[in-house]
């Protein structure tokens, strides 16, 4: 897998140092603000995940066991990210069984029609193994010397090609965002429903190792989720 440089290539300033900037500042805030901002930020990314994966009116409900399953595996996704330890298959299974009811997080054992172009969906026998090489790459040394939106965009595409799971991988992908802002001390991430076309393109070409647009679509959501707990000042005054 390439390496991203955190670098803009005209020579200007990437967006990643601006963004740790005002993390940096936003950490000064006290205890009260980041709560609401963080309870607000959790919600939004469990609507938009449902909403990106059909299912807007599940997420309309806030008591549903479907938002209820989705909001305990993204807690379970921060509190990971948040302790310094790595993702693993167990976890990914776990945030699946969560989120998707009635799978039980199990692998998929059948073979996939692909959903993207440009996708080479794996074969079921080499999922372990190919996740495996994916996640030794993002937990060592050159994955943890990216930005966040930089292992972001090197883990959605890889994991929509890899499919896991017979069923709701995206939404699987898409809530494990959040495990890379988290791991850098930024707020949960998702993207919106707004996105949906944009991000389908983008992910076509990160199959061809494109993954340019996928930064920098990933950046301005560390950049909303930084503007979530700035705005949480008014709440919490």
């Amino acid at each position: 897998m390439p390496e991203l440089p955190i670098h803009s290539a005209s020579g200007r300033e990437a967006p990643g140092y601006s963004l740790e900037r005002r993390l940096a500042r936003l950490k000064d805030l006290p205890a009260e603000h980041w709560r609401i901002g963080l309870k607000g930020l959790r919600e939004r990314s469990v609507q938009e995940t449902l909403r990106l994966t059909g299912a807007a009116e599940l997420a309309k409900d806030s008591g549903s066991p479907i938002v209820e399953g989705a909001l305990q595996a993204l807690s379970l996704i921060e509190t990971t990210a948040s302790s310094g330890k790595e993702i693993e298959l167990g976890l990914i299974r776990e945030v699946h069984r969560l989120s998707i009811p009635a799978s039980g997080g199990e692998i998929r054992t059948a073979e996939l029609s692909p959903q993207f172009q440009n996708a080479r969906i794996l074969s079921a026998r080499f999922i372990e193994s190919r996740l495996q090489n994916l996640l030794d790459w993002l937990h060592g040394d050159s994955g943890r010397g990216m930005f966040p939106a930089e292992r972001m965009a090197l883990w959605f595409p890889r994991f929509l090609e890899i499919a896991p799971f017979e069923r709701g991988n995206f939404r699987t992908a898409h809530l494990f965002l959040t495990f890379f802002s988290c791991a850098d001390g930024y707020p949960p991430v998702s993207l919106t429903f707004e996105e949906a076309e944009a991000v389908r393109g983008e992910v076509e070409r990160a199959f061809l190792f494109d993954t340019g647009p996928l930064v920098e679509r990933f950046s301005k959501s560390l950049s909303r989720a930084l503007d979530a707990i700035e705005s949480a000042s008014g709440e919490a005054g």
